[in-house]
C-alpha cells in the first residue's frame, strides 16, 4: 500500500470486489478490511468485525463497511 494512500481509499476497491458476494451472504452485517493483506473479516457489529480484524492484525489499521448500507454508522438527527 502507498504511504499517501488512507487506509479507506486501500479499502474501498477490495470492498468493492466483494461487495456482490458480501451483499448476498452478509446483508446488514460489517466487514473490515486489512487493505496491506485484502483480508475481510465479517461481524454482527462493527465491533465484532474490527476486533476480529485485530486478533490476525493487532498492529494494522482496517476500515470497516455496513454491508448494503451507504456509511457503516448513520448519526441522525430530527428537526421540527
Amino acid at each position: 500500500m502507498e504511504k499517501q494512500k488512507s487506509i479507506a481509499d486501500a479499502a474501498r476497491p477490495i470492498f468493492e470486489s466483494l461487495k456482490s458476494q458480501l451483499e448476498a451472504d452478509h446483508l446488514n452485517r460489517f466487514v473490515a478490511i486489512e487493505p496491506c493483506s485484502g483480508e475481510h473479516f465479517i461481524g454482527e457489529t462493527i465491533s465484532e468485525a474490527i476486533c476480529e480484524a485485530r486478533r490476525h492484525y493487532p498492529n494494522r489499521l482496517v476500515h470497516t463497511f455496513r454491508i448494503g448500507h451507504a456509511a457503516a454508522v448513520h448519526f441522525g438527527m430530527q428537526t421540527r
